[in-house]
C-alpha cells in the first residue's frame, strides 16, 4: 500500500476525523419567519430580488435565448418548412478519412465532390464489329472516361475504345459528341480521345503516391450503362501498389471497397480533395467475392497521358521489333529446337531487323539471362530505354551465336505480339 497515498483531510490511520462542534438548535420554523419579516429592511431585500427574476426571466426570453440559438445553429436541428437546415457532416472529416491533397486545400463532403467532379466524368459508347465464324456482328460497349482539358481531351482505358469504329462521349448534362482516337497503350491500358468542344469542366490529377490505406476513395462513373450515369459510390482505399495480373498482363494498381462493376471502366477514383488520384479499370468479379475494385495510379498515368496527346504513343519506350511464340519443353521435343523465343516473323525497319534477326532464330538469352517465354524477354526489354545496346544469344540451324543489337522505340505498330 505504499504507492497509494491518502489526503490527510479525508482519513488518518488510526485517528477518527475531526467533526466540527456544532450546537444543536431547535426552534419552530414559524417563529422564525415571524421574527424575520417583522424586520422592514427586509421587506426590501425581498422585493428586490424578486424584481430581480422577474427582469432577468424577460431578458432571457428575448435576448439569450436568440444568442443561444445562433450560437448552436451548426449543431441544432432545425427545420424551415419541413427541411433539416443543418450542416451536412461528411463520414470522411468524422472518421478522420481525407489523406493528403496536393494542393493543401481544406477535404470536402462527399456531396461536393460529387458537385466538383461529377461533371467531368462522361460516358463513353464504342461501335465496333466482332468476328463471330465467318460473319461480322455489329457490336456496343460503355464505358466511363475523364475530360483533363477544357479543350476536350479526354482519359479513359485502352480495352473501352480497344477495335472500336466509332466513338461517341455522353457529357453529364447529357450532349453527345463524336471522338476520335488521340492515342492508346495497351501495356497500361490506357488511351486518349478527343471531341471538338471547349469550355468543358476537367478534373485535377492528384498524386497517387500520397495515397494511404484506409483514406477516403469516391468513385464516379457509369455502371453498366448510361442508364445509370453518374453514378457515385463511396468507400476507402483498401491497398495500395496491388500487383493484378489481367490477360497474361501485370499491373500496379489502387485497391478500393467503393463499388465498382461493368462501365465504370476508364471512371475517377477520387480522394477527399476532389482530386483524381486513380483511373477505374477492373474489378475481381466471383461468387462470394465483394469491394474489390482496382484503378490506375494517376502517378503511372500522367506520363502516358501526355505521351498519347503530344504524340499519340508512349515515347522511349524500347522495341525490338518481332512477332514470336514460345517453344515449350514438349514443342522441343517434337519439332527439335531449343526452349525458348520462336521468331515467327521481323517486322520491317525494326531494329531486329537492322541487328540481323531472322524469321526461325530462337532467342535463348537476353545480355546472358536465359529466358524461355516472350514474357521474360519483354520484362527484360523494360528495363532498358531506347537507344541501349544489348546482346541477344540466338539458336539458328542448330547453331548457337550472340548477336548485338540497338533497341528502338516502340511505336503503335511496332508492338511485339
Amino acid at each position: 500500500m505504499s504507492d497509494y497515498k491518502w489526503y490527510p483531510d479525508d482519513y488518518q490511520l488510526g485517528i477518527e476525523p475531526k467533526k466540527p462542534e456544532r450546537a444543536l438548535v431547535v426552534s419552530s420554523a414559524s417563529e422564525q419567519n415571524k421574527k424575520i419579516f417583522k424586520k422592514p429592511w427586509v421587506m426590501v431585500v425581498v422585493t428586490a430580488l424578486i424584481t430581480s427574476i422577474l427582469c432577468t426571466g424577460v431578458l432571457g426570453a428575448f435576448v439569450l435565448v436568440p444568442m443561444m440559438n445562433k450560437y448552436n445553429q451548426d449543431s441544432a436541428v432545425i427545420f424551415k418548412d419541413g427541411s433539416d437546415m443543418r450542416n451536412k457532416v461528411d463520414v470522411s472529416t468524422v472518421l478522420g478519412l481525407q489523406g493528403n491533397s496536393v494542393s493543401g486545400q481544406e477535404p470536402l463532403s462527399i456531396v461536393e465532390i460529387a458537385r466538383r467532379v461529377g461533371p467531368a466524368v462522361v460516358g463513353i459508347v464504342a461501335k465496333g464489329q466482332s468476328v463471330n465464324s465467318l460473319f461480322f456482328i455489329p457490336s456496343q460497349s460503355s464505358g466511363s472516361g475523364i475530360i483533363i482539358s477544357g479543350d476536350g481531351y479526354i482519359v479513359t482505358n485502352n480495352h473501352v475504345v480497344e477495335n472500336a469504329t466509332s466513338l461517341t462521349v455522353i457529357l453529364n448534362n447529357k450532349e453527345e459528341y463524336e471522338a476520335k482516337i488521340v492515342g492508346t497503350d495497351p501495356q497500361t491500358d490506357l488511351a486518349v480521345i478527343k471531341i471538338e468542344a471547349t469550355g468543358l469542366t476537367s478534373a485535377v490529377l492528384g498524386n497517387s503516391a500520397d495515397v494511404e490505406v484506409g483514406e477516403l476513395a469516391v468513385a464516379i462513373g457509369n455502371p453498366l450503362g448510361q442508364e445509370l450515369a453518374g453514378t457515385v459510390t463511396t468507400g476507402i482505399i483498401s491497398a495500395t501498389n496491388r500487383t493484378v495480373t489481367v490477360d497474361d498482363t501485370e499491373y500496379t494498381l489502387l485497391q478500393t471497397d467503393a463499388a465498382i462493376n461493368n462501365g465504370n471502366s476508364g471512371g475517377a477514383l477520387v480522394n477527399a480533395y476532389g482530386e483524381v488520384i486513380g483511373i477505374n479499370t477492373v474489378k475481381m468479379a466471383s461468387t462470394g467475392v465483394e469491394g474489390l475494385g482496382f484503378a490506375i495510379p494517376t502517378d503511372v498515368a500522367k506520363p502516358i497521358i501526355e505521351d498519347l496527346m503530344n504524340g499519340g504513343y508512349v515515347k522511349g519506350r524500347p522495341e525490338i521489333g518481332i512477332n514470336y511464340r514460345n517453344i515449350t519443353k514438349s514443342m522441343s521435343e517434337y519439332y527439335d529446337l531449343p526452349v525458348g523465343v520462336y521468331v515467327a516473323n521481323v517486322i520491317e525497319f525494326s531494329a531486329a531487323e537492322k541487328a540481323g534477326i531472322k524469321p526461325g532464330d530462337v532467342i535463348i538469352k537476353f545480355d546472358g539471362q536465359t529466358i524461355e517465354t516472350g514474357d521474360e524477354l519483354n520484362e527484360l526489354r523494360d528495363q532498358k530505354k531506347a537507344g541501349d545496346s544489348v546482346v541477344l544469344t540466338i539458336v539458328r540451324n542448330s547453331k548457337s551465336m550472340e548477336i548485338s543489337l540497338v533497341l528502338g522505340e516502340a511505336r503503335p505498330q511496332m508492338i511485339e505480339q
